[in-house]
């Protein structure tokens, strides 16, 4: 329904919708950037289940147990580098206008920063469903791909050509359009090996 450029490229809102994700993610990445730099420890908690203890490295803190990490500089570390050089590439991919890399980027830092990163999960899925409705129906738009599905559905049951209107109509346009008449065909070239020399005429 749509050229291979055009669906594995990116129109101007998805751009711009991709840059916004790399200013998101750049902020999330200053994050651990500012453990890292007040070298911060890493608390991890968990629920207490009923009738068993902590853990041998947790401690009881109220209903749940808690461990802490003094020595977590690495840890910060890996995490702001991670969410900061995968921000970097979304961007560039974004600049060149590569939706493919762009929503597989996406999911892999949404996936990677767990629940913090589920608006970049919905992000690189938004752009895959996009990407489907623009390659299926010719329109990446929730209503304009609709339209057309619904049209399509119609046309199948009514024994018709299932083609979108705009394809259909280009299609028939140039369909009817009658072939161009063969013009008289032209003499052949006389050859200067059998052809003789004519004499110039007396006047």
């Amino acid at each position: 329904m749509a050229p291979r450029a055009l669906v594995l490229g990116m129109d101007d809102t998805e751009r711009k919708i991709s840059l916004l994700a790399v200013v998101i993610a750049m902020l999330i990445s200053l994050v651990p950037a500012y453990e890292w730099i007040n070298k911060s420890a890493l608390i991890t908690t968990q629920k207490v289940v009923k009738g068993k203890a902590c853990p041998a490295t947790f401690h009881l803190k109220g209903q749940f147990c808690e461990h802490v990490l003094k020595n977590a500089q690495s840890h910060w570390a890996i995490q702001f580098l991670f969410g900061f050089i995968i921000a970097l590439i979304i961007l560039f991919f974004a600049l060149r206008r590569k939706r493919a890399a762009v929503a597989c980027f996406a999911l892999f830092l949404g996936i990677g920063l767990g629940v913090s990163g589920f608006v970049f999960v919905f992000f690189g899925g938004w752009l895959i469903v996009r990407a489907f409705r623009l390659q299926r129906y010719g329109d990446a738009t929730w209503s304009g791909s609709n339209k057309v599905a619904r049209e399509m559905a119609k046309a199948k049951r009514e024994g018709r050509d299932p083609t979108p209107k705009s394809t259909s109509k280009s299609t028939s346009t140039s369909a009817s359009k009658p072939a161009p008449t063969p013009g008289p065909a032209a003499p052949p070239a006389p050859s200067k090996r059998y052809t003789p020399k004519q004499k110039p005429r007396k006047r």
